[in-house]
């Protein structure tokens, strides 16, 4: 008898005792009342049967219970090989297809540096608005370029991986002589690619260089912008704001451009003046109602010359922009370009100064008793 058997001895023995004393103790109970015999009898017959029903029931039902197992620890075997990770195939890749792993890292490296451009080029435009075409152009190649650099990417990358499934799952010898062509010919596919690639980067490096180009026609470009139809003189260049003059100023001093710098130092230093030469006008004519035309006159005569200030710290601040955004674009300052540009930006920045004076000169000897001013042209 194994223990579970001797319990449920044990339990039978303990009910029926149970019952006995029960009905012993129920039967000295009901001698203590007037009962006719018969009733008494039945009383105790009855609650003795149900005693006994439950008892027999609650037996029947652990007697049917099985034992609970004893549990047994499971025996934890760990694989010694860990499933395959991108890591296992780079460096099954990188020691068995070098030449396919290099090219594929070039490629790794290119959208790269492109997803990293992207996230700073919206910076670089609320920093530099006068930049903004310019950047679009740069924007619109380089996003061709990525999108065709990431689909080839794609197609290359799911082929290496289905590769690796089989490699791992089947026969590896014969997974390895059919991918051996395969390799060549994703291979092929990134050469093919990075030679797109390559195209797009001539485009950029024209555009850029059309764009420095640009800057020095703007340099040699002493008079305004002819208005289109309708538009102010005073708005055919959007003039730089005045932390965007000092950050450039700063740059120029940090790179000891001083040939640049004194020459903006001067235009800013005229403008000022300009500003208060206006402000005084303004003012004076508030009081004498009688100059108004006189004035008028005046006031459009300084503004001009102000404009004119404006106009030669805008061309100057442009090609010192130019030549900080092709930086940033890649282009070295040893490069052809950059020196050219440089070196036109040094020399001019003199004349720049002196015709932005001559406007103001014009402002400044405007005045002539003997004009009849109701027949004055403007000039």
């Amino acid at each position: 008898m194994d223990s579970y058997g001797l319990l449920l001895f044990i339990l039978w023995l303990v009910t029926a005792t149970g019952i006995v004393l029960f009905t012993r103790w129920l039967s000295r109970f009901l001698s203590q009342f007037k009962l006719p015999n018969d009733t008494r009898l039945l009383i105790l017959i009855a609650f003795t049967g149900v005693l006994v029903i439950a008892a027999l029931n609650f037996l029947w039902k652990q007697g049917n219970r099985q034992p609970t197992p004893p549990v047994a620890v499971a025996e934890v075997t760990t694989d010694p090989q860990q499933p395959n990770t991108e890591l296992n195939l780079e460096t099954y890749e990188s020691a068995t297809y070098p030449e396919l792993y290099g090219l594929r890292q070039d490629m790794l490296t290119q959208i790269n540096a492109l997803h990293a451009f992207f996230g700073k080029v919206g910076e670089w435009a609320e920093q530099m608005p006068a930049q903004r075409r310019f950047l679009q152009t740069i924007i619109d190649l380089r996003w061709a370029r990525q999108q065709q650099l990431r689909k080839a990417y794609q197609d290359i990358d799911r082929s290496r991986r289905e590769f690796w499934l089989h490699y791992r799952t089947g026969e590896d010898r014969h997974v390895r002589t059919m991918f051996d062509d395969e390799a060549q010919r994703l291979q092929k596919r990134i050469q093919d690619a990075l030679g797109d690639s390559r195209e797009f980067q001539l485009a950029e490096t024209e555009a850029v260089r059309e764009h420095l180009r640009d800057a020095e026609t703007l340099l040699k470009a002493a008079k305004l912008p002819k208005p289109k139809k309708g538009q102010r003189l005073n708005t055919v260049f959007q003039p730089y704001s005045d932390q965007r003059r000092q950050t450039l100023f700063a740059e120029l001093t940090e790179r000891q451009e001083t040939s640049i710098t004194s020459n903006l130092t001067q235009l800013q230093h005229e403008e000022t003046q300009i500003r208060t030469k206006l402000a005084y006008m303004v003012e004076y004519q508030k009081v004498n109602t009688d100059l108004l035309e006189t004035t008028n006159d005046l006031i459009l005569e300084w503004n001009k010359a102000l404009i004119y200030n404006q106009y030669a710290q805008y061309r100057l601040l442009f090609a010192t922009e130019a030549l900080e955004i092709s930086v940033l674009l890649g282009l070295t300052t040893d490069s052809r370009d950059y020196t050219w540009l440089l070196k036109q930006l040094r020399e001019l920045a003199p004349d720049i100064l002196a015709q932005a004076e001559e406007e103001r000169r014009v402002a400044a000897y405007s005045y002539n008793p003997e004009v009849d001013h109701s027949n004055r042209q403007a000039r």
